[in-house]
C-alpha cells in the first residue's frame, strides 16, 4: 500500500475512526440532461451524478455536496435546498452548467449515443467546507479522476470511501484511477467499465469483480447490472440483487447513482460497513434505483414516498 503524504489521500488503515455520527460527502456533477428513451424526449432536465445520489441518500442521513454550477444553475441549487442537502461546498462560476445528452437503447436501458459539455467543470477546483471535510462516508461520483483525487485529499476523516468511475477516463487517466482505487473501500462499476479496468478474460463478471477485490484491496465491488439489478462481491460472499419491482421503466438515467445513494445512505444510518450491512443496504439502493427510473429525471426521487 503506498504511503500517504500531506497532499495525498489517506490510506485506508490510517483513517480516523473516532466520532459517532455518519454524514456523507457526495462529489460529482450537477447539470442538465437532454434524454431520449422509449417514453419520449425531455430537454434541460436537472441531473448529474451528485444530484441523483444526494436525493436518494438524503432520505437516510445528512448529505453534503461538492460540485459546481454555472450562472444558469439556480434551479439545481433549489432542488438541493428542497431536499435539505448541504450545498456549502457547491461553487457557482460564470458560464454554463454541465450538460449531458443521451439516447437510450429501446430495450436494454443503456445509452446508444451520448455526449457531454463540461461547461464550468472544465476549470473547477473543489474547495470543501469544514462540514464536508468531516464526513464519515465519501462518495466520489463519476467525474474527472483529478477532481475526485482533490476531493479525497480533503476528506481525511472518512471511514468509508466509495468510488464511481467513467469509462472515458480509464485509458486516459490510469495513474490517477490507480491511486483512487487503492484508497477506496467500495467500487461502483458496470460490467463494461470493470472489464476495461482489468482487461480480464473471465467470462463471469462476478469473477472479474473478485479480481478487482484482490488487486486493489477493496472491501466490496458493487456491480451495476442494468435491468438485472446489481451484485455485491466481497471476500466473504457474492450475491445478486434483482431490481426492485415497480412501475415500467421510463428513464434509466441516474439509476446507478440512486443505487449508490440509497445504499450508502442506509449504511450511514446503520453506522456500519461490514458485509452483512452492505447486503442489507443494497436492498435500499435497489429501491432507490427503481424510484429513479420510474419517471424522467429526478422527479421520482423528489416525491415524498417510495
Amino acid at each position: 500500500m503506498p504511503q500517504s503524504s500531506p497532499s495525498s489521500p489517506p490510506p485506508k488503515e490510517a483513517r480516523d475512526r473516532s466520532g459517532a455520527s455518519w454524514g456523507i460527502t457526495a462529489a460529482g456533477s450537477l447539470g442538465f440532461d437532454d434524454l431520449t428513451t422509449p417514453a419520449g424526449r425531455r430537454r434541460e432536465l436537472p441531473g448529474g451524478s451528485a444530484l441523483y445520489f444526494s436525493l436518494a441518500a438524503s432520505r437516510y442521513t445528512s448529505v453534503r455536496v461538492a460540485a459546481v454550477v454555472g450562472a444558469d444553475g439556480s434551479s439545481l441549487l433549489d432542488l438541493l435546498d428542497a431536499a435539505d442537502v448541504d450545498r456549502s461546498s457547491v461553487d457557482r462560476l460564470p458560464g454554463a452548467s454541465y450538460r449531458w445528452r443521451a439516447e437510450h437503447h429501446p430495450s436494454h436501458g443503456v445509452p446508444i449515443h451520448e455526449e457531454q459539455r463540461l461547461g464550468v467543470y472544465q476549470d473547477w477546483r473543489p474547495q470543501l467546507a469544514p462540514a464536508a471535510r468531516s464526513s464519515e462516508i465519501v462518495f466520489l461520483g463519476s467525474m474527472h479522476p483529478l477532481r475526485q483525487l482533490e476531493v479525497l485529499r480533503q476528506c481525511r476523516a472518512a471511514r468509508l470511501v466509495a468510488l464511481d468511475t467513467m469509462r472515458d477516463f480509464i485509458a486516459s487517466h490510469r495513474e490517477e484511477l490507480e491511486q483512487l482505487l487503492l484508497r477506496s473501500d467500495l467500487l461502483f462499476v458496470n460490467e463494461a467499465e470493470l472489464r476495461a479496468l482489468l482487461q480480464s478474460s473471465q467470462p463471469d463478471p462476478l469473477d472479474v469483480a473478485n479480481e478487482a477485490l484482490e488487486r486493489w484491496h477493496l472491501q466490496a465491488v458493487v456491480l451495476k447490472l442494468g435491468a438485472r439489478g446489481a451484485a455485491a462481491v466481497s471476500r466473504l460472499a457474492r450475491r445478486e440483487f434483482p431490481i426492485a419491482k415497480g412501475p415500467p421503466v421510463v428513464d434509466p438515467t441516474g439509476a446507478g447513482d440512486a443505487l449508490a445513494g440509497g445504499m450508502l445512505g442506509r449504511l450511514a444510518q446503520l453506522q456500519r460497513s461490514d458485509t452483512n450491512a452492505i447486503e442489507e443496504a443494497l436492498l435500499d439502493g435497489s429501491a432507490a434505483a427503481r424510484v429513479a427510473i420510474s419517471e424522467f429525471g429526478v422527479q421520482g426521487l423528489m416525491s415524498t414516498g417510495e
